[in-house]
């Protein structure tokens, strides 16, 4: 935004700027939370898959962990 833009606007707060090492961790958060819903997804699909056969399996990643090495 241009200077002249937010001086016409005194409500506007301004945001301090990032470190390199503040950008590079907010990164890795993004990835993991994206990598936590492509596997939440995952486990969901499966779960529903094998529901059709008649096997039940509990939510729960380490569950799902549990119960597949049973069978």
């Amino acid at each position: 935004m241009p200077k002249a833009e937010a001086m016409t606007r005194p409500t506007m707060r301004c945001v301090a700027v990032k470190s390199v090492e503040q950008q590079e961790l907010q990164a890795l958060h993004r990835v993991r939370e994206r990598l936590m819903k492509a596997r939440t997804a995952l486990l969901n699909e499966t779960r529903g898959l094998l529901h059709e056969y008649g096997i039940i399996v509990p939510q729960g990643a380490a569950t799902f962990r549990e119960h597949v090495r049973e069978k």
